[in-house]
C-alpha cells in the first residue's frame, strides 16, 4: 500500500493527483473509452499513495484508558484581531478545570492573542495552573481535536491536503451509494447539494489549511512531524478499546469513501492503510461505522471504554416530527421529519456496524441540535487517581440525567464537568463544541 518511490505527497504529486482525476472522470463516461486506459489511470492514481511515516504508533486513546493528563488548546482572536468573549469563556472554563485536577494545559496561540492569554492567566485563581504557550506564526484554528492527532511514539500526525473539489466530490459520492432507500430520492439529493442544511461534510480542516500550519509549528517547535494518508478529521476517529483491551480505531465511513475514491482503492484497502499508520495487527481492529446521523463520530456517540459505545437515539424525536407533520403538513413541518428520518437511519446503521465489530451498544438521547451535546468531551485522569469527562453543558434536567448515567448507572467517572451554558450555545451554533476545542494526551 505504500508509494514505491517512498516519497511524500508535495505540491507536483498533488497537482498530477488532480489531473488524474479531473482526466478519470473525463473518460469514464464515455462509452468508446476502453477500460483498458480507465484502469491504467488508476494505477497512476494508486501509485500516488504516500509511504508511511508515523513509525506506526497509535493515537491517544479517548477512552478512559488514554489517561489523558494534557490537554492542547488553541486560542485564536477574530478575523480583525479582536478578543471574542465566547473564546475568552472558554480559555476560562479550560484554565479552572486543569487546574482544579491538576492536569496540564499546552496552548497553542499567535499574534496578539497570547497577550489575551496572559493577562487572563496571570490572574491569583489561576496560581496553580501549569500551562504552556506556543506561538505560531500563522493564524491559528480554534478546533484543536480535528486537525491533528498526536501518537504514543511522542510524533504530530497531520492529515494530507487535497484539492477541496476533490475532496467534496470524493465524500458526497461516498454517500450517494451509501444513502440509498434512507429517505425518498428527491429528499437525498437535497441533502447531497444541500449538506449544511442536512449534515455537513467533515472536510473543515482541508478547507482550513490548519494542518500545514501545524507542521510548520511543530517543526518549530523541534517535533517530529507525520502524516496520516487517510482522510480523517479527527473528530471522525476515535480511538479506544474492545472488551478483551485489544485496541480498535472507529472512523466514519466519510473518510473511508473519500480515501477510497481519492487513491481509487476499496474499503479495505483503506483500511489497511489505517492499520499501517497506526501500528494495528489486523483490519478487524479498524472499525468503520456510519455518520451516526453527524458529520462527526463524536457529536453522536461516546466511546466508554472496555468494548462499549454509547449511541445517540432521535426516535422519540422522529416520531413527535412525524406526528407533527401529519397534524401540521407544509413544506416545513415535512422537512423535518425527512431531516429526523436520517439522521434516524443513520444512527441505527452506525449501531449495526458496531454490534457486527463485537461492540456492546448502548442508545441513549444525550444531543439535540445546538441545546446541547454530551457526546462531545473528553475523559481526563485527575491528580487524585481519579476519571472525570469535560462536556458541553446544557439545560439542567439534561445535565443530570446525563450525570446519573455516568456516575451512578454506567460507574465511568468520579465526576462530569460542564462548560458554561451561554459560551456553549453559542460553541454549538458552530457545530462545535468542548471536545472540538481540546485535545488530549497524557504526557
Amino acid at each position: 500500500m505504500q508509494n514505491p518511490s517512498g516519497h511524500q505527497t508535495g505540491k507536483a504529486e498533488k497537482q498530477l493527483l488532480d489531473m488524474l482525476h479531473e482526466r478519470l472522470r473525463k473518460i469514464e463516461g464515455d462509452a468508446q473509452t476502453k477500460a483498458g486506459e480507465i484502469e491504467l489511470i488508476k494505477q497512476k492514481i494508486r501509485e500516488l499513495l504516500p509511504s508511511v511515516d508515523t513509525g506506526k504508533a497509535l493515537p491517544y486513546k479517548k477512552t478512559l484508558s488514554g489517561r489523558i493528563q494534557v490537554l492542547h488548546l488553541n486560542y485564536t482572536r477574530s478575523q480583525t484581531d479582536e478578543p471574542i468573549e465566547t473564546e475568552i469563556d472558554y480559555l476560562k472554563f479550560f484554565a479552572r478545570t486543569v487546574a482544579e485536577l491538576g492536569l496540564r494545559l499546552e496552548i497553542l496561540t499567535n499574534g496578539k492573542s497570547r497577550q489575551d492569554i496572559e493577562e487572563e492567566l496571570a490572574k491569583d485563581e489561576y496560581e496553580a495552573l501549569e500551562y504552556t504557550i506556543t506561538e505560531s506564526q500563522f493564524p491559528v484554528w480554534k478546533w484543536a481535536e480535528d486537525s491533528v492527532e498526536y501518537l504514543e511514539n511522542g510524533r504530530v500526525a497531520i492529515p494530507y491536503q487535497f484539492n477541496d473539489k476533490l475532496l467534496e466530490w470524493a465524500m458526497t459520492e461516498g454517500r450517494r451509494h451509501r444513502w440509498q432507500g434512507k429517505i425518498d430520492q428527491e429528499n437525498l439529493e437535497e441533502a447531497l447539494r444541500e449538506d449544511h442544511l442536512w449534515i455537513p461534510l467533515g472536510i473543515r480542516v482541508n478547507a482550513s489549511k490548519m494542518g500545514w500550519e501545524l507542521e510548520c509549528a511543530a517543526s518549530t517547535a523541534e517535533q517530529d512531524v507525520a502524516h496520516i494518508r487517510a482522510y480523517i478529521e479527527g473528530g471522525n476517529m476515535i480511538t479506544g478499546e474492545d472488551a478483551t483491551g485489544k485496541p480498535v480505531i472507529v472512523v466514519g465511513k466519510d473518510a473511508i469513501a473519500a480515501t477510497a475514491y481519492i487513491y481509487q482503492l476499496n474499503d479495505n484497502d483503506v483500511r489497511r492503510i489505517i492499520c499501517e499508520d497506526f501500528g494495528l495487527e489486523s483490519i478487524e481492529q479498524v472499525i468503520c461505522i456510519e455518520q451516526p446521523g453527524q458529520f462527526h463520530l463524536d457529536m453522536g456517540m461516546l466511546f466508554i471504554g472496555n468494548g462499549v459505545v454509547i449511541v445517540n437515539d432521535s426516535s422519540a424525536m422522529l416520531k413527535d416530527a412525524i406526528e407533527m407533520a401529519e397534524i401540521v403538513p407544509c413544506l416545513t413541518t415535512q422537512k423535518m421529519a425527512a431531516k429526523l428520518k436520517l439522521q434516524y437511519q443513520l444512527e441505527e446503521e452506525a449501531t449495526k456496524d458496531l454490534k457486527a465489530a463485537g461492540i456492546e451498544v448502548r442508545r441513549e438521547k444525550l444531543e439535540q441540535d445546538v441545546l446541547y451535546n454530551f457526546f462531545n468531551g473528553e475523559f481526563v485522569e485527575g491528580k487524585d487517581g481519579f476519571n472525570y469527562y469535560i462536556t458541553n453543558g446544557g439545560p439542567q434536567e439534561h445535565e443530570e440525567r446525563f450525570k446519573t448515567l455516568m456516575v451512578k448507572e454506567w460507574k465511568v467517572v468520579k465526576k462530569v464537568i460542564f462548560s458554561p451554558k451561554e459560551a456553549t450555545h453559542k460553541s454549538l451554533q458552530e457545530r462545535g463544541g468542548v471536545g472540538c476545542r481540546i485535545k488530549g494526551t497524557n504526557k
